[in-house]
């Protein structure tokens, strides 16, 4: 190959070709240099092996933290706008208040009762000695019988029916029942009193011997 650079031609020289003898006479490539250790600079006929490298677990090349950072960004904005949407409806972030004139105390004031001597009106028909009829106007009243140091044996019932209790009462103790319609109270020893409760009043009555019943009707 000539090659002209302005005035001077140069031309290759293909005796300048450096042949490498193979080493050892076997057939094969040679050392282009001679190494005393043994190397051969040249030698490239075998290639040193060289590990591939691991494949990403992750086929989408993005890793597993990131994936799921991204997921849990989603699921904020999808929540915020869900609370935003509330909100703007009314929802939530609005609270109720009672008036100013509404009453928040709920407690009931005790009932006061009177005690007088005119709710129980004595009947014109006589019972006997051992018997007393009044009447009340009223349709359902509250009979308290007490018994005073010793015990009593004690009926409470509506005329001609089961009484509602019947038995003996210890002393210093009482029993309550309410009672519609003719009423028949029955009291065995002295020392015990029945209270009769109608509305706001109620009268005491303490029978004048032992035994005695007493017979109450509405009036009503």
């Amino acid at each position: 190959m000539d090659v002209h650079t302005g005035e001077i031609s140069y031309r290759s020289d293909p005796s300048a070709t450096a042949v490498v003898p193979p080493v050892g006479g076997a057939a094969g490539q040679g050392r282009l240099f001679d190494d005393p250790g043994g190397r051969s600079f040249a030698d490239t006929d075998q290639l040193p092996a060289v590990g591939r490298g691991r494949r990403p677990s992750n086929p989408y090349g993005a890793p597993r933290w990131l994936r799921v950072m991204v997921v849990l960004v989603v699921i904020g904005i999808l929540a915020a706008g869900g609370a935003l949407a509330l909100v703007k409806t009314g929802v939530i972030g609005k609270t109720t208040k009672p008036p100013a004139s509404a009453h928040t105390n709920t407690t009931t004031p005790p009932t006061t009762v009177v005690h007088t001597k005119t709710l129980l009106t004595p009947a014109q028909t006589f019972g006997g000695s051992g018997s007393g009829n009044y009447t009340i106007p009223a349709r359902a009243f509250l009979v308290t019988v007490t018994t005073g140091v010793g015990r009593s044996w004690v009926s409470i019932g509506v005329v001609g029916q089961t009484p509602i209790y019947q038995g003996i009462l210890p002393a210093n103790t009482s029993q309550r029942e309410i009672l519609l319609g003719p009423a028949q109270i029955s009291i065995g020893a002295g020392g015990t009193s029945m209270t009769v409760t109608s509305g706001h009043k109620s009268q005491t009555l303490t029978p004048p011997s032992a035994p005695f019943t007493y017979q109450i009707t509405p009036a009503g």
